[in-house]
């Protein structure tokens, strides 16, 4: 028997552990944003809506981006999708 697939499992572990460190420690992801982050969810995204609406009732200047396309194409005729391409 092999032990190959319990080192491959620990060594995934050990860089998913690295990155997840460095991009957390460092500029690359927004420390606002939600998506695919441990410990933030729909209920932390908004939280921070209720913090913009806080800013824009007080007058400060307000930038909200919201993207949602998991059914974005769902409702299109393809074949008209693709002769208007």
């Amino acid at each position: 028997m092999s032990n190959l697939n319990t080192i491959s499992k620990v060594l995934e572990r050990l860089v998913l552990t690295r990155i997840t460190s460095h991009y957390n420690t460092s500029s690359a992801i927004d420390p606002l944003q939600s998506a695919y982050r441990p410990n933030h969810s729909c209920e932390t995204a908004l939280l921070r809506v209720t913090d913009i609406s806080e800013a824009f009732d007080a007058g400060e200047s307000v930038l909200l981006v919201a993207l949602d396309q998991s059914m974005a194409f769902d409702c299109i005729d393809h074949h008209t999708l693709l002769d208007r391409l």
